[in-house]
């Protein structure tokens, strides 16, 4: 009976790494490829023009709102697909994913509406200088739109991976980055549309990653009728997907602040911070896709009724980020000055860039392991415990860090906040622990089928 498994011991421990290491090495993969997009393409714009920089620089946090959207449905659905496939009903993958499908271009309709009228009112929140205004708003019209091309390519990863198919889900990230890198790439120069050619490389990303989604999803027979609606759909958006969403708006809000807290003082130190937050988002990459192979490999021993295990393949999952950490946040301090240089093309930018990493960059190594207890809790019913996590580190870095930037008129306040938080989430890590400790002593909501975890090979 699932009550009675004692859990993971000794060999079972050491096959749990392998399982979370064999899912994040593709994952990682594909996560870095999703991260080099907006690098690159900031890199790219940065060529075209110092307004154009600026355009993007502004865009960057309210990517976030956007990204809220997708990780709400992504994870919801990659949470679905593992615990059917924990479960043994991978019948019902399609059809989840379908449903979230609907109900995600409603919301991503309105959402784009409401920014387009809003679009505005943001130029001047957000203090945008005047030369700018008018592509800044035409800019944040077109991307709205675009955004509606991602969910086919999202959801149809998110079935690959929670079904252990991570190299077929890479596949399709991998083709949207190299889709809408070259899109900005050819685009960019020589065709009049400058910064514009951003949303057009981006809905060609996700019209392209779609159909490689369909093809993925009929090879591994994830795709077929009944395609009806899935009440549990909804009830895991609710408890997974909000929450996540939630949270990526408090880290949106979060940004939206830093600007204004960083706008006195110029554009060189908002660029550069934007280069900074930019290489961070690459460095946290690996944690993302180990929290998120360790949620998979929890949610099917859930759907499979092996609820002991839980506990067991947390641990095994922060035991694979410590060593990968250690070995990347040295290579990620050493090297921050060539970074810096890569990424920005105006020299004051990137010395701002590099001033940034040199005070962050040291944090990283606990920095990743709180990522990867948030990502995986947040997927097995943690939602709120997470949520609290990431507003606790977002008031203070905004409460006290931008308050403290702004009073010392240096902006080196906010960043040295920023590290001392990230240190102190050891907390959260230890917050996570007992969570699952807690779900995994706790019993099945129903009589479940035990099932045998199935992790495709390793992503087939």
């Amino acid at each position: 009976m699932p009550d009675t498994d004692p859990g993971p011991a000794g060999s079972a421990d050491r096959r749990l790494r392998r399982d979370v290491m064999r899912l994040a090495g593709p994952m990682t993969l594909a996560g870095t490829a999703g991260v080099l997009v907006p690098t690159v393409v900031l890199a790219l714009v940065s060529r075209l023009g110092p307004d154009e920089m600026s355009v993007r620089a502004l865009y960057t946090p309210l990517a976030f709102l956007f990204l809220a959207v997708q990780m709400a449905f992504d994870l919801s659905n990659q949470a679905g697909a593992a615990f059917h496939r924990g479960q043994g009903t991978d019948r019902n993958v399609p059809a989840h994913a379908v449903s979230l499908l609907r109900v995600w271009v409603g919301i991503g309709v309105v959402i784009g509406a409401l920014l387009a009228v809003a679009a505005p009112a943001l130029t001047d929140a957000l203090q945008v200088e005047p030369e700018v205004r008018p592509q800044f708003e035409a800019f944040l019209r077109w991307m709205a739109a675009a955004n509606l091309t991602l969910p086919g390519s999202v959801l149809a990863a998110s079935c690959l991976r929670g079904t252990g198919r991570a190299r077929a889900a890479a596949s399709i990230t991998l083709t949207n980055a190299v889709v809408e890198i070259a899109g900005v790439a050819a685009l960019g120069h020589g065709t009049g549309l400058g910064i514009m050619a951003v949303p057009v490389a981006t809905a060609l990303a996700g019209l392209s990653g779609t159909l490689l989604g369909l093809a993925h999803l009929r090879r591994a027979g994830l795709w077929g009728r009944p395609l009806g609606w899935r009440p549990d759909a909804l009830r895991r958006l609710l408890s997974v997907g909000l929450p996540v969403g939630v949270s990526y708006l408090v880290l949106f809000a979060m940004n939206l602040a830093l600007l204004w807290v960083l706008s006195p003082f110029g554009r060189n130190i908002r660029d550069g911070f934007a280069v900074g937050v930019a290489v961070q988002s690459l460095v946290i990459i690996p944690a993302i896709a180990l929290g998120s192979a360790t949620a998979i490999i929890m949610n099917q021993h859930r759907g499979a009724g092996r609820l002991p295990w839980l506990d067991g393949t947390l641990r095994a999952g922060l035991r694979v980020t410590f060593v990968v950490y250690a070995a990347l946040v040295p290579a990620v301090w050493l090297g921050r000055d060539v970074i810096g240089r890569l990424m920005a093309g105006d020299t004051q930018v990137a010395e701002e860039g590099v001033r940034y990493l040199g005070v962050v960059a040291p944090t990283y190594l606990v920095f990743g392991m709180v990522l990867v207890a948030v990502t995986a809790i947040e997927q097995v019913g943690g939602g709120l415990v997470a949520l609290g996590l990431n507003t606790g580190y977002t008031v203070g870095i905004i409460g006290v860090g931008g308050l403290l930037a702004r009073r010392l008129d240096d902006p080196g306040a906010l960043y040295m906040t920023i590290a001392l938080l990230n240190l102190a989430g050891l907390a959260g890590v230890v917050v996570a622990i007992r969570f699952v400790r807690g779900l995994s002593r706790s019993q099945p909501s129903a009589p479940e089928p035990r099932a045998r975890l199935d992790l495709g090979k390793g992503g087939r």
